[in-house]
């Protein structure tokens, strides 16, 4: 271990500690106390490096020299972010850090080992880079070290950004990780220069499941908080062209002109290319869309050329990656370098290499067809399932439908015969008691009379009860209020339930069925879920409702429910939401309960 480090580890983790929260500035101010000159220079350095990230002057002061360990790890680290921010497609990168990395595991200090791994997993955050699954290695080892809340705010953004794959496809992350992110986030003060980031990210993920109106209040909040810190003017970038899209997909083109504009003034100088390249793309889309064919084409004649240009840097990381993959193995790979000696003349060689040449395009022009055809052959076979598998599915969603009309109007015949058959006939019973001319009714006769009263209330207490629910005045929320209360009432179980947007009441039997698969979900926590709790959220947008149904019962794996022989009702359920053409989730843990999820557009 070298004296440098023996003698200032505490401060070094303090530094370490300011780079990770991104106050480079406090960063800086602690470099400047360490004794040694030399460690003084390389980290103040490297703190200059990050605050600037490629968007204004970089320092870099008398980097050269054979220097100590420690040492040599903060001026690889600098050197390392420097053409990062440079030249981000570089090979040079992956590979300074990743030399890095090995330096601070001989040093054996875990912020150090940390910071290094986090360095690694800067390069693999480049768009370009995202698509690797060999940064979940890296990942991994940082989860095993993390030891406090600015550890486990990296570890999920990372995972977050992973799970985005590139940051503007679609993803499907489950709905604990978020709700956990958001608490560990509250942690944090709130002019943390963390929030600018999580926000920008969540309004990516909150677009992809295409709630716009979340989506623009995330990127704007990012948007806000950001004031002249040169690392995070990419952000502003990334959620104003975010924006851009949002405001295309509501058809408001000149709006989402306007936010390419507020884009391009703070293009990633960094990286330039890339976000050139989308900028020109979405430019292309939405001048399209105006119907100005002649500028879209240009500006996707340029977008095209971009996109070449980053297809060949990230070919060159990706060999870069795989060069350091292979010098890390336990046994280094020798490539073997054969040496052909022939004493044949170079006639003889130039007609080999011809006939291997025609003999591999005919090869392979024979596979690529073969391949092409069974490519297709397996297309039309999955096309013929999947038009059985609609068919089917059509059918079952009908008969679930004609099942539920059904139901509904036996309840109003059996309704219908209560009130007016048989309650009309009790009625007329009862008259003839009370017009009985006994100057003294014998017991019996008052006891026949009393319960043909109750009987005949009882009758009309069913009658309308079964001829009540949705389908009367009161809609769909005070029925379901009703339900929460009168199950309450027993002191066996507490149901809650909580509105909010509610407007004018939906097609009536849309709220019928909307009133069973609540009554259904709740009916299997009585039955099931051991509850003392169950929790029923509803929230209306203007074309999307949200139902959650959670309880705070045993729980059960979802996976390895047999849905067949539950008895549960859930594949009715959920065949009864994608005939609503809405989404059914279930999130259940063993011992924490369960949360039904349901988003119906109306």
């Amino acid at each position: 271990m070298s004296s440098v480090f023996a003698h200032g580890s505490s401060t070094i983790d303090n530094y370490l500690f300011a780079l990770k929260n991104y106050d480079y500035l406090k960063a800086e101010s602690i470099a400047e106390e360490f004794k040694n000159e030399r460690l003084r220079i390389v980290t103040s350095n490297l703190a200059n490096v990050l605050y600037y990230s490629g968007q204004g002057q970089i320092r870099l002061e008398n980097l050269d020299g054979n220097d100590q360990l420690l040492i040599r790890v903060f001026v690889m680290l600098s050197k390392g972010y420097s053409l990062l921010y440079t030249n981000a497609y570089s090979p040079k990168p992956f590979q300074i850090f990743n030399e890095a990395l090995k330096l601070s595991r001989e040093l054996g200090n875990h912020e150090l080992i940390k910071f290094c791994i986090l360095s690694v997993i800067q390069v693999y955050n480049f768009e370009i880079s995202q698509s690797n699954d060999n940064a979940r290695l890296f990942l991994d080892e940082y989860k095993k070290m993390i030891s406090d809340n600015t550890d486990s705010y990296h570890y999920n953004i990372s995972l977050l950004l992973f799970n985005l794959r590139d940051i503007f496809f679609e993803i499907d992350l489950d709905t604990r990780f978020i709700k956990d992110f958001s608490q560990l986030m509250s942690k944090f003060h709130e002019e943390h220069k963390f929030w600018p980031i999580y926000y920008s990210t969540m309004g990516v993920l909150y677009e992809s499941r295409n709630n716009y109106e979340k989506a623009t209040n995330f990127h704007k909040k990012a948007i806000q908080l950001i004031k002249n810190e040169p690392f995070l003017r990419y952000i502003i970038f990334r959620s104003s062209i975010r924006l851009s899209q949002i405001m295309k997909e509501k058809k408001k083109l000149n709006r989402a002109l306007d936010y390419l504009v507020d884009a391009r003034k703070y293009m990633d100088k960094s990286d330039s290319t890339r976000s050139q390249y989308y900028l020109d793309l979405y430019s292309s889309e939405i001048h399209y869309m105006l119907g100005d064919y002649k500028k879209a084409f240009v500006k996707l004649d340029t977008a095209f050329n971009a996109g070449n240009i980053l297809d060949y840097r990230k070919n060159s990381i990706e060999i870069a990656r795989l060069n350091v993959k292979y010098r890390t193995q336990e046994k280094e790979i020798q490539l073997m370098q054969i040496r052909q000696r022939t004493k044949e003349s170079t006639a003889i060689a130039v007609v080999l290499a011809v006939i291997l040449f025609f003999a591999a395009l005919t090869f392979f022009l024979l596979q690529k067809n073969t391949s092409k055809k069974r490519q297709l052959a397996e297309q039309e076979v999955q096309l013929k399932q999947q038009r059985v598998e609609n068919l089917l599915k059509e059918q079952e969603l009908v008969s679930i439908d004609a099942m539920i009309a059904g139901q509904e109007k036996e309840r109003q015949k059996v309704a219908g015969e209560l009130h007016d058959d048989l309650g009309s006939l009790m009625a007329t019973i009862k008259l003839h008691f009370d017009n009985v001319k006994v100057e003294k009714k014998d017991s019996a006769l008052k006891n026949a009379q009393k319960l043909l009263e109750e009987a005949y209330q009882k009758v009309r207490s069913m009658a309308h009860s079964k001829n009540s629910g949705v389908m009367s005045d009161q809609g769909l929320l005070p029925t379901i209020k009703k339900m929460a209360k009168t199950i309450t009432e027993t002191n066996a179980l507490e149901v809650t339930v909580e509105d909010f947007g509610f407007g004018e009441r939906m097609e009536n039997s849309l709220e019928l069925t909307i009133f069973r698969v609540v009554q259904e979900l709740v009916t299997n926590a009585i039955k099931h879920s051991e509850a003392t709790l169950v929790n029923i959220q509803m929230t209306q947008h203007k074309d999307n409702l949200n139902i959650i149904v959670e309880d705070n019962g045993k729980g059960f794996d979802w996976t390895k429910l047999d849905l067949t022989k539950s008895g549960m009702g859930l594949t009715n359920i959920e065949k009864r939401v994608e005939h609503l053409e809405g989404n059914f989730t279930v999130d259940s843990v063993l011992g924490k309960g369960t949360s039904i999820l349901i988003d119906i557009p109306i």
